[in-house]
């Protein structure tokens, strides 16, 4: 008897189970099924807006970083290319003075359309207003100062005074904010104008007149943004600013690898060593005549990564050793007027390989400044 009524009770629950499952894949009964609704989609009016109503720009709350970009696949025969790797933290200052000669500029570990409202914000806080600005120059320029006016109080006009006794109400003082070395930082450079003509011949390559004061007011704008006067904004017209990075990696025909530095060469030859001085390699020689650079590895500087990197170039450095010719990687630096492109290889001739010329151009891009 228990046998005939399980059996009756199986061949009952089939049909229920059919009718349930049919039920769960209609679009109406007990469960229903919205999955292909987008399928009797149509489309509705154009929402309208008043006229009253300000516009607002849609952005993204969080940033998303820009993609780096990997070399293409059809230069590597045999193997798909590593991912670009990292070989440094990025500095942890936020915002800093850069010195070279009698060159300085400030440095900030942030984008430019952040970095411009600064500047604005800073000459206003001062009570400077601004001739003329050019956002795809990066370029601000500031009225005549007024520096010998009784009102004129602020931390700006008392640093020029005081740096310079011979200021006169003319002067003026041109901003340029520009894309740093590392990606996602600004540079921030300054002139000390005595004369509208002088903005006819502007060499940012060069020394401003008036260092001190220069020195002197780019050092007001770093403690502005530390004692946290400034407000956190984005400029629209700063997204404009800079649209040449100073560094790119590019590559010829065959894929291989070189740094474009667009800057001059004092800073280029300077970034280049800084950059090497940082890494876990060591400078061989530098010579200037010849714009040559040569970089040693020790072994014992390096960690595991980075000796696994290295590969076949560790075996034929311990072997250059023994046979007392250190095997050294070579950074040419070819000045193009304001462009310099670096060019990379082997001391002993022998080929360097794409992933290692990578390696090293990029450890030089990341430890730039």
């Amino acid at each position: 008897m228990r046998r005939i009524a399980l059996a009756a009770f199986v061949i009952a629950s089939v049909p229920l189970t059919l009718v349930g499952c049919g039920l769960l894949k209609q679009s109406a009964g007990l469960v229903v099924n919205e999955r292909d609704n987008y399928l009797q989609a149509n489309e509705v009016e154009t929402i309208s807006v008043p006229s009253d109503l300000e516009g607002e720009r849609i952005a993204d709350i969080w940033e998303i970083p820009d993609i780096e970009e990997i070399p293409a696949a059809k230069y590597y025969a045999n193997a798909a290319p590593r991912p670009i790797s990292i070989v440094g933290d990025a500095d942890p200052n936020l915002i800093r003075i850069q010195k070279l000669g009698e060159r300085s500029w400030m440095v900030v570990q942030r984008k430019p359309d952040t970095v411009w409202p600064l500047v604005r914000q800073f000459l206003t806080f001062n009570g400077a207003e601004v001739e003329t600005e050019d956002a795809g120059e990066g370029v601000i320029v500031t009225k005549p100062l007024d520096v010998t006016s009784a009102e004129s109080t602020s931390m700006l006009h008392t640093t020029v005074r005081a740096e310079n006794p011979e200021a006169s109400d003319d002067d003026f003082l041109v901003f340029r904010v520009e894309q740093g070395m590392r990606r996602g930082s600004s540079e921030v450079h300054l002139k000390y104008l005595e004369d509208a003509n002088q903005l006819n011949y502007l060499d940012w390559s060069l020394p401003s007149a008036r260092s001190e004061v220069t020195n002197a007011i780019l050092r007001q704008i770093a403690q502005f943004e530390v004692d946290d006067v400034s407000d956190e904004a984005v400029s629209r017209v700063g997204q404009e600013v800079a649209g040449v990075p100073k560094i790119e990696l590019i590559r010829d025909d065959l894929g291989f690898p070189s740094l474009r530095f667009n800057v001059d060469f004092e800073r280029t030859w300077a970034t280049v060593l800084s950059a090497i001085e940082r890494s876990p390699y060591d400078v061989l020689t530098r010579e200037r005549t010849s714009r040559l650079i040569e970089l040693i590895i020790d072994e014992d500087k390096l960690d595991r990564s980075q000796r696994d990197m290295l590969g076949q170039l560790l075996i034929d450095v311990k072997k250059s050793v023994e046979d007392e010719e250190p095997v050294a990687i070579q950074f040419r630096v070819n000045p193009y007027q304001q462009v310099n492109e670096i060019e990379l290889r082997r001391s002993d001739g022998n080929e360097l390989t794409l992933e290692l010329a990578e390696h090293f151009l990029v450890m030089i891009q990341q430890f730039a400044s």
